[in-house]
């Protein structure tokens, strides 16, 4: 067991002693050291700013983003407290993070599930994807009751061995790197497979649709494949960058992170009638359910007298109040009804307004920008996209269209 734990050990430091070697001949070591501090502290202070945040938005996936942070805090303390050799004065701190490298990836997919789940409890199924870390964890107790002359020894072949690499310390390697790329794909999709249910139930995705969060997997992504050049095909092009990229990567990840809004801004029921929809699985192919067609009417009527479709933050809820009838009701209604999802049955109604607001020549100073505003979108893209979807032509072409004699 003790075997185990050196060889997984040394592959977690072998690079970090070999990049310090070598940056000492090129950087300064204090300088080094301090960047990695920082950028340590970075990470503990975006966990922070997450967890804050958690109290009022996105409570689970804020508290599993903010594992997530502290985890890769956690590494780029160890780099920092090897550069400066800080190990070799209190040789008792030494392995205490390396539980944490295989909880990365596990913790940042879950901080996605929970973005994308309008049911807001915790899985407990969750902590089987920590057995890696239960398993370092396990082969790292005898270290831990080793003594400093011991402890002091496994550092100095350590950093003796610098940068070669053996066998078993590849195999961990691939291990985790296979666990990074399986992980951020799993995040990938389960926001692809959000952003297509997101139609279902809002008629406005520019705040919800997670983009923010492909721009934080992004970075992630980023950080992976300068982590796989650092340890696999260290070039000295790097130069000693490594720290300022990971420090750098904290404030992109941390810009986005604080820009997230509520995903599902509703109370408890309506959260529960809508993951009962998201849940649904279209059929294809079957007979039409009967749908009331008096309820029909009644929101053909709703929608041309009331117009609710100009409420930028118009919701599949928000509207089933209006009708005065079940979140599930209304879906069924709009989906069978006029085989159209949420999104689209709004936005058409939008479309249609834009289009009576742009041929009034009285309007002719407002802007395309406006128009698309007074017509219930909230952003310019969407509304060009849409209009350009639906009427065949830009809102501008169609504007500076000749009328027909």
């Amino acid at each position: 067991m003790t075997y185990c734990y050196c060889c997984v050990k040394s592959f977690c430091t072998t690079v970090s002693w070999s990049n310090a070697n070598y940056i000492w001949t090129k950087f300064d070591q204090e300088t080094v050291m301090l960047i990695n501090a920082i950028s340590a502290s970075s990470f503990f202070y975006l966990a922070f700013v997450l967890l804050v945040k958690g109290r009022s938005t996105n409570r689970l996936a804020n508290r599993w983003l903010a594992t997530f942070v502290i985890f890769v805090g956690f590494l780029q303390l160890d780099d920092a407290l090897i550069i400066s050799r800080t190990y070799f004065q209190y040789p008792h701190f030494y392995n205490v993070f390396d539980p944490f490298i295989f909880g990365i990836a596990p913790a940042f997919y879950w901080a996605t599930f929970h973005f994308v789940q309008p049911s807001r409890r915790f899985y407990g199924q969750s902590l089987w994807h920590f057995i890696p870390c239960y398993l370092i964890l396990l082969l790292s107790i005898p270290a831990f009751l080793d003594s400093k002359a011991e402890k002091l020894a496994l550092l100095k072949v350590l950093e003796e061995r610098g940068q070669v690499l053996g066998p078993v310390e590849i195999v961990v390697f691939a291990l985790i790197f296979v666990q990074c790329v399986v992980y951020i794909v799993l995040s990938y999709r389960q926001i692809l497979w959000h952003q297509q249910n997101l139609k279902r139930v809002s008629s406005s995705q520019e705040d919800t649709d997670l983009r923010w969060f492909i721009y934080f997997l992004n970075g992630v992504a980023i950080l992976l494949l300068f982590w796989v050049i650092e340890i696999g095909f260290y070039t000295n092009f790097l130069d000693g960058k490594m720290s300022w990229i990971y420090w750098l990567g904290t404030f992109y990840l941390g810009f986005y992170a604080i820009q997230q809004k509520e995903i599902y801004p509703f109370d408890p029921q309506e959260l529960a009638e809508i993951a009962a929809i998201i849940q649904e699985k279209p059929v294809i192919n079957s007979t039409p359910s009967v749908i009331d067609e008096a309820q029909k009417e009644q929101l053909l009527h709703l929608m041309e007298s009331e117009k609710p479709y100009l409420d930028p933050e118009l919701s599949l809820p928000k509207l089933a109040q209006l009708m005065h009838c079940s979140t599930h009701e209304l879906s069924h209604l709009i989906n069978q009804g006029f085989d159209r999802n949420f999104y689209q049955f709004i936005n058409t109604y939008r479309i249609e307004e834009s289009k009576r607001l742009l041929s009034d020549p009285k309007l002719g100073h407002l802007t395309i920008l406006a128009i698309g505003f007074e017509a219930g979108f909230n952003s310019k893209t969407t509304f060009n996209t849409t209009f350009k979807q639906l009427v065949g032509m830009s809102p501008v072409e169609f504007r500076g269209r000749k009328p027909m004699a």
